[in-house]
Formats: structure tokens, sequence, C-alpha cells
């Protein structure tokens, strides 16, 4: 009894010292306050205050921006890769505070530059938390409480103009807004007895302008290397040039035109609900780019010759399985975003291959766990958007007659379905979100299904003829 007690104590002290749990509890903020000052042997005589004040800071702040954020709890990436902005940016700050005379280390510190670069990357919450983190060891590094203030400005100012930007333009504008107002702080500043040169001024106004400029450059390979994708990346690989993408129209044309069907219902939907759009537009562009290497063991490639027919159930089971499976090795090979990987292995869920199941079931073998896709289930909003924008557009696609009254039973019929299947459990869909999204959904399809009016016939002389041999 005490052995068993023993090691039961031993799992759960290894499990609250693991890595993540020391590192989210008390590494980075104390290693970010040693970087802060240890690092250029400046410790402040109040040395104490300055480390707490780090740590509580990163408690309330940008521990509680983490725990917001869903992503984080989804890969560890998203952590590690903020840890490395904001251990680099508070590295910069403490650096120009030491290299650079007392009167400029307020105009020069460039809080910017990290702030705008986490906020582009993850969001406007994250942002904040970091960009006010970072103001208090910038701060510290001067010494004064007005420059806190400032500089927490700064942050907010520039959270709120690199807010949900679509272009890299964007990004240089939101320095030179953040720029001005800076500036005038600074001249507003001026007013009550504290000096302020030209040359003051003028840093300060170009000191975010700089930094936009930096931030434009970093930004890709900070994508590249973290798979961790900003609007702006997003939309440059949702342009429908990207080489996989060409591939899948070339080699599968049927799974490509229903790819762009599906961007078409899952943006709307994702609209709809307060998601994202753009990655549900770009995730579904790219959710099925494994069907490119067998495209003809899939229904929208097929002309006339079924494959499957001379397979066995349990064969035509492993060939679509590998669809989702080459699809994640391209989207690794590609350096895809994470997230678009994700929406790769969970747009299938664990729902069952009901038509080869079915077969199966013909023959004696009945076990449908083993005709099951892998998974997992959706875990976030624009996932499980897309694996109802899958099975609807493909029910769609077998509907006669499609009256708005038809298309609307459908919609219903195949969310409630993979509702009650309990797909949806871990995606953060909710029954308001479903009710949304089969309104989405009806509308899209049913402008979809608008018949054109017939043009009246002329004749027409045949000048350009195909030749009838190109196609025997």
């Amino acid at each position: 009894m005490i052995a068993e007690n023993s090691v039961g104590f031993l799992r759960r002290l290894r499990k609250s010292l693991s890595l993540d749990r020391v590192t989210n509890l008390l590494l980075l903020p104390v290693m970010i306050a040693l970087l802060s000052r240890v690092s250029f042997f400046s410790l402040p005589d109040n040395k104490f205050t300055f480390f707490i004040g780090a740590i509580v800071f990163w408690y309330i702040l940008v521990e509680g921006s983490f725990e917001s954020n869903h992503f984080f709890r989804l890969h560890r990436s998203y952590r590690y890769t903020v840890f490395m902005i904001v251990s680099i940016g508070v590295f910069v700050n403490s650096f120009i505070s030491v290299v650079v005379p007392s009167e400029f280390s307020l105009v020069i510190t460039p809080i910017f530059l990290g702030t705008a670069t986490v906020t582009i990357l993850v969001g406007y919450e994250v942002g904040i938390a970091t960009g006010l983190f970072m103001a208090y060891l910038s701060a510290f590094s001067i010494g004064t409480i007005e420059s806190f203030v400032i500089f927490s400005t700064i942050a907010l100012i520039s959270t709120l103009t690199t807010r949900n930007i679509l272009r890299r333009i964007n990004i240089a504008r939101a320095g030179f807004e953040t720029g001005i107002i800076f500036a005038l702080i600074l001249f507003a500043r001026s007013f009550f007895e504290v000096k302020l040169s030209l040359l003051q001024l003028v840093i300060s106004f170009f000191n975010p302008v700089f930094s936009a400029i930096i931030v434009i450059g970093i930004l890709p390979y900070i994508e590249y290397a973290s798979r961790i994708y900003s609007n702006i990346g997003l939309l440059e690989l949702g342009n429908l040039s990207h080489p996989l993408l060409k591939s899948l129209s070339l080699s599968a044309p049927g799974t490509y035109q229903h790819s762009v069907s599906i961007a078409n219902l899952a943006e709307i939907a994702a609209e709809e609900i307060g998601a994202n759009p753009i990655l549900a537009r770009v995730a579904a562009y790219f959710h099925d780019i494994g069907k490119s290497k067998r495209p003809q063991y899939f229904t929208e490639n097929q002309r006339g010759l079924n494959p499957h027919e001379s397979l066995s159930p349990s064969m035509s089971n492993l060939v679509i399985n590998e669809h989702v499976k080459l699809g994640v090795e391209l989207a690794k090979k590609y350096r895809l975003p994470i997230l678009v990987e994700d929406v790769i292995r969970e747009h299938h869920g664990t729902r069952i291959k009901k038509y080869f199941y079915h077969k199966a079931k013909t023959s004696g073998e009945d076990n449908p766990d083993s005709f099951r896709y892998p998974g997992p289930k959706p875990r976030f909003k624009e996932s499980g958007i897309i694996m109802l924008a899958d099975s609807v557009e493909a029910a769609f696609k077998s509907l006669k007659d499609p009256t708005p009254g038809k298309i609307q039973e459908l919609v219903e019929e195949v969310v409630n379905g993979i509702y009650n299947e309990r797909q949806l459990d871990k995606s953060g869909l909710n029954l308001e979100d479903l009710e949304k999204i089969i309104e989405a959904f009806t509308r899209v399809l049913i402008s979809m299904s608008q018949a054109r009016i017939e043009y009246p016939k002329e004749k027409v002389e045949k000048v350009v003829r195909i030749n009838e041999n190109n196609h025997k």
C-alpha cells in the first residue's frame, strides 16, 4: 500500500514538474527579467521588486491571454514562438537602454516591433499582454513610471493598428500611424517642463516606421519556421497558385472543384459565427490534397470506371485512408500552416465509411470500427465547419431537382447527423453556431443551384473543329 502511494506521488510530482509547467510558471519570466538586466551587469537596487513585478505581469497578463486562445492548448509551437519573440524583444530593448544615451532611450526603444509581430501572428489579446509585459521590462531599464505609461500606450496603439490586418502595406501604415501618435505624446509631454529636442521628436516618429519595415521583412521567416501563419500569409497561400493546388487541379480536377466549393461554403459560415473566414477558406483548399496521388479512387474524379469494384471493402478502406496520411505528409513537406495540417487530419473525424462498411456486411464482415477514419475529431471551429461543408457539398451533388426546400432539408439532415455522431464535441461549435451554419450553407447552395435563362439559339457556321482522332 505504501509502495503504491509512493509511486502515485512520484507520478504526480513528475507531471507537476514537467518542462511545460516549469516554463509556464517560473522559468520564462525570471529568464526574461535576468536577460533584461543581468546580461548587461546593471541590476537595479530594487531587483527583488523588479523580478516579482515581472512574474506578476506574466501571470496576470500573458498566461491569461494564452489560456483564452484555444490554439495554445493545441500546439506548443504557439507558446514557444511567442516566448522567442518576447525574449528577443526584451533583449533588444534592454540592449538599447544600455548602449544609447539616456536622453534617447525612451524614443528609440522599439516597443512596436515585438508587439506588432505577436499581434499579427497570434492575435489581439496575446499582443496586448506581451506588449504590456515588454513595456514593463523596458520601463524598468529607464527607471521611471512615466516611461512605463508611454511604453504601455505605444503597445496598445501598436496592437490596435495591427489588429486583423490583411495586407503587408497595412503594417507600414500601422507603423506610420503609431509613429505620429508617439511623436504627439512626446510633444505634449514637452509642455510640462520636460525638455524635448527636435532630434528626439524625429526619432520617436521613425522608430515605429522602421520597426514596421522590419516586421514586414521577418514575418515570412517566422511563419515558415513556426508554421504559424498570419492572415496575410494565409491569403498568400489562398491565391490558388500554390504548387500543391496546381498539382491537384491537373491530377484530380473533380477534387479541386470540390475543394473550391467547400471553401465558398466554409468562408461564409465562418463569417456568420465569428470564426476566421480566411483560415476556413485556405484550409478548405488544401484539405484533400492527399487525393492527388490516387485520384481515380474518389468519386468526383471518376469517369465511368470505378476501381473499387475490383477491390475488397477492406482494401478500399485502406486506399481511402491513405489520402489523409498523404495529405499530412505533403502539408509538412511544403510547410503549410499547422492548423491546415490539423484540418487535413480532422475533416473526416472518426466517421465510418458507410458505403464500404455496408458492402463488407453483405460478405459477413461486421466490424464498424475497422472502417472508421483515423481522426481525430475536429478540435476548433474552422475544422468543424469544413467537416460539415465537406459532407453537405457531397450530398448536394446527388440531389435531384434542388429546390430551396429540398436544399434546406438536406443541409439540416447532414449537419444533425454529424452532430448526433458526436463528431463536433471538441470543435467548440454550439447549437447556435450550427443554426447559423445551416442558414449560411442553405443560402450559398440555393444561389449555386439557381438556373440561368435559356438564350435563343442561332445558327453559327463552324470554323473551328476538334479532331476526333485526338479522343480515340
